[in-house]
């Protein structure tokens, strides 16, 4: 009964890989309905974002004025339903990479936000994608000072700070 029950499951696999194939191209599995025939949007037309830019201060904790950056970030007002009515903010914090590769990977969010009337926030993570202080990566990647700001606590108080400043206009 085992060994039955194994070679099932061994030839499973292969019947499905064999059947597919002789289907074609042109033909579809049955259980994919209308799907089967129609092509994925592109990101371009699932995902519309504005890109802006905001001056962040290079260090949030000293007196002592470090220098600022122009951070850069993504957002989509299409379904927020405004500050009159409470419309929640969504918000994406970016890790090491480009925000906009973030953005359009993280499709969770994009289907929730018509759901909830929510704003999408993606700010970018400093020293990475165009949010780079010091004007060039070489430049802030130079030595240890130059990448003393790169901490979480120095990112976390860019994105308070960018939510602040969108609530209150």
């Amino acid at each position: 009964m085992a060994a039955q029950s194994s070679s099932f499951y061994l030839l499973t696999p292969l019947i499905l890989v064999l059947l597919s194939l002789s289907l074609g191209a042109e033909s579809h599995p049955l259980f994919l309905g209308k799907f089967a025939t129609q092509k994925p949007k592109s990101t371009q037309d699932k995902y519309k974002y504005e890109t802006q830019y905001m001056t962040q201060r290079l260090d949030h904790f000293s007196f002592n004025n470090a220098g600022t950056f122009s951070q850069r970030f993504l957002i989509n007002t299409d379904y927020w339903a405004g500050p009159s009515r409470s419309g929640p903010i969504f918000m994406y914090c970016g890790n090491e990479g480009d925000i906009e590769w973030f953005a359009t990977n993280s499709g969770f969010l994009w289907e929730l936000a018509p759901r909830f009337n929510a704003m999408l926030l993606f700010p970018e993570h400093r020293y990475y994608g165009e949010s780079t202080p010091y004007g060039s990566k070489e430049e802030a990647y130079r030595n240890a000072t130059t990448l003393s700001y790169l901490t979480t606590e120095q990112a976390i108080a860019d994105f308070a700070v960018l939510v602040r400043k969108l609530k209150r206009k």
